[in-house]
């Protein structure tokens, strides 16, 4: 879909959503006893992989705390593989287009009534969103998220927005609000069979002493102003290469349109282009370590445990990038700064190969 149009239409979405908002609940109520919940309905439609991973450490805390409840998830097309593996009853999908279409979300709305749940919970800063809406609509006897821009919420519960300013401390700030104790990180469940199926598959692709790949993402979202000129990811993949390490390069379906250019800036490489986002993660946490820009696969690289260099071009990787010693951030506005990033990923490396 062209990205104006999207643009149009999520604008026309909160507008309506707040025209709704007028009616709902002024979020005052007392928080529920979630210790007597058996049926909790968590959300967060989001579309992008990233905003759905950073979700990971309240649904692994709640999972945890509350194992007489039976956990359902709404949430956008990643929410299936990103969640797989923790203990749902229920993840489902929502488009961005079914906003717009009245019977397919009524079926939806229908569905999940139908569950009878006895709490929603929001896992997004934002109120007037279609996921807030669709907790209105679920039928959910409490509904708790957090206080937004609007006057009045689709929550029956508000809390202010988190003081924190990262998002992770965010949402363990929200999860302590409501009596749930956790400082997690991002975390992606794989299982034995995942992680081993990764290992088998660069054992017959990487035929060298070298060891474990270090893994580069190009892709990023030009349109945000997050872009990194290719070149400099070659200056990166052939520093790596000159120290013996094998270097695997993943291609989504954002940068097939540049592989011919990526591959000629990066040169020996093994080249990847993967579809499934758990074949990605498995093969992700086979690296030793993952090299990329602020986007989706860095929040799958720290969730699956994986050393991560991450490239900022924007100043807000302290809301997003990773911690020490979980990983290392490059600022570099200006794309000046591609043998500084080799010199990082180099020593995390080194890092990682002396800890025990």
């Amino acid at each position: 879909m062209n990205y104006k149009l999207q643009k149009l239409m999520r604008r026309m979405c909160r507008t309506v959503l707040r025209v709704i908002a007028k009616a709902a609940p002024d979020g005052t109520e007392p928080l529920p006893d979630l210790k007597v919940a058996r049926r909790i309905l968590l959300v967060l439609v989001n579309y992008r992989m990233g905003n759905t991973v950073l979700a990971t450490p309240a649904v692994s805390a709640l999972i945890d705390a509350l194992p007489m409840a039976k956990f359902s998830f709404v949430g956008g097309p990643y929410a299936p593989g990103i969640l797989k593996g923790y203990n749902l009853k229920h993840v489902y999908t929502v488009s961005r287009r079914d906003f717009w279409l009245p019977l397919r979300m009524r079926r939806f709305i229908r569905t999940l009534r139908q569950e009878h749940y006895d709490v929603a919970i929001h896992l997004s800063m934002a109120s007037a969103s279609l996921g807030a809406f669709i907790m209105y609509a679920s039928g959910a006897k409490h509904r708790i998220g957090c206080r937004g821009s609007v006057d009045n919420i689709f929550f029956t519960s508000a809390m202010e927005h988190p003081p924190s300013h990262r998002k992770v401390d965010q949402i363990n700030d929200y999860m302590r609000w409501l009596g749930i104790y956790t400082s997690g990180e991002r975390k992606l469940v794989l299982s034995n069979e995942e992680r081993c199926w990764a290992e088998r598959f660069f054992k017959g692709k990487i035929h060298n002493s070298g060891g474990q790949p270090i893994g580069i993402f190009v892709g990023s979202r030009q349109r945000k102003g997050k872009s990194w000129d290719i070149s400099n990811f070659g200056v990166v993949a052939k520093g790596l290469r000159s120290h013996g390490f094998p270097v695997v390069v993943f291609i989504g379906h954002e940068e097939a349109s540049q592989e011919e250019r990526i591959r000629a800036s990066l040169g020996e490489a093994l080249y990847i282009k993967e579809p499934d986002i758990r074949r990605v993660a498995a093969l992700v946490s086979g690296c030793r370590a993952v090299f990329t820009p602020d986007s989706g696969p860095m929040h799958l690289s720290i969730a699956v445990g994986t050393k991560t260099v991450a490239l900022f071009v924007k100043p807000n990787f302290e809301r997003y990038g990773p911690r020490q010693p979980q990983g290392e951030v490059v600022f570099d506005p200006y794309g000046t700064s591609a043998e500084h990033a080799l010199q990082t990923i180099l020593k995390l490396c080194t890092q990682s190969c002396a800890t025990p």
